[in-house]
């Protein structure tokens, strides 16, 4: 309607915060909770990091393919 295909989206962002979130999971909460010697939270922790890293890649080749195949 005025100009073409302009998109603004949040994708971006979405990506950002689930691979740094899962990064500090990893790097703070893991170790603490390893130190700790509660290996439940830990557990808890380790699944909860690889998830959100997981979904941050899995949403940035989704964009990827997207964009570039499907667009």
């Amino acid at each position: 309607m005025f100009g073409g295909n302009t998109y603004i989206g949040y994708l971006h962002y979405i990506v950002i915060l689930f691979i740094a979130s899962g990064v500090f999971i990893l790097y703070m909460d893991a170790t603490v909770y390893k130190d700790g010697k509660m290996m439940r939270e830990r557990k808890a922790a380790l699944i909860s990091a690889w998830l959100n890293l997981t979904l941050g890649v899995v949403v940035l080749l989704g964009s990827w393919v997207y964009t570039k195949f499907l667009w």
